[in-house]
């Protein structure tokens, strides 16, 4: 496993190689965007980079979207180095595909957990997913329902992970296949989140057992508001 290192800072460049490297990952340590691609046309083996979006120099977000856009570059996993942490920034970053954050100023033995956790997590990240999903915390037990026509009772499960832009369910009462078939509409997904609760609509994408993927078609700014702040918690921890 190979990352490229995009931080305008000598020092910071230093340290993540390092961490990385205690790790089991090699790194390419550059200082901007021109570096970044250049070494990535002699790089195949590369399958991710931690990106500095704060320094001018590095045009860090320029970066990121020229590694979305493209064929060749799109399945390399980025993580954002930022101190920023608006609820802007996070669902912009999000709907590029990011895997994760390092959220400045940290101490060595900190940097070395956060960068763990985001390897971990990288492992199962689809890029081709506009939304990152994460899982919720072990002690929260988060619970969606709702009902469809023509279907007795509430359909209901445990949330296994959740996004911007829907989630993933382990139903309590599985249905038949039909009866979730994927484009199923649902009027009201149910559930609460940080002590707000949520109904957005939405549809099936797959249901397979037990395991119910369902999107989000719509939320209100309230809604995208307190779960863009979950999920970033959750992925910058």
């Amino acid at each position: 496993m190979i990352f490229l290192v995009v931080e305008d800072s000598p020092a910071l460049r230093e340290s993540l190689c390092y961490v990385l490297l205690s790790l089991g990952v090699k790194s390419l340590p550059v200082a901007g965007r021109a570096e970044a691609l250049e070494s990535l046309r002699g790089q195949k083996e590369v399958t991710g980079a931690i990106v500095d979006i704060d320094s001018r120099e590095s045009q860090g977000l320029e970066l990121i979207r020229e590694l979305r856009d493209s064929p060749d570059y799109r399945p390399v996993k980025v993580v954002v180095h930022t101190v920023q942490s608006s609820r802007e920034l996070v669902v912009k970053m999000m709907e590029l595909g990011v895997v994760g954050y390092l959220l400045k100023p940290y101490t060595d033995k900190e940097l070395y957990q956060k960068l763990k956790n985001v390897l971990e997590r990288s492992q199962a990240h689809d890029y081709q997913r506009r939304h990152i999903r994460v899982k919720p915390d072990p002690d929260e037990l988060l619970r969606l329902h709702f009902k469809l026509p023509n279907v007795p009772g509430l359909i209901s499960g445990r949330i296994v992970d959740i996004s911007v832009g829907g989630a993933a369910v382990e139903l309590f009462n599985p249905q038949a296949e039909e009866t979730l078939k994927p484009g199923t509409q649902i009027p009201r997904i149910e559930f609460i989140l940080s002590r707000k609760q949520f109904a957005p609509p939405g549809k099936v994408v797959l249901y397979k057992e037990k395991l119910l993927a369902l999107r989000f078609d719509f939320l209100t700014v309230a809604e995208k508001t307190t779960l863009a702040r979950y999920v970033f918690k959750r992925i910058a921890v």
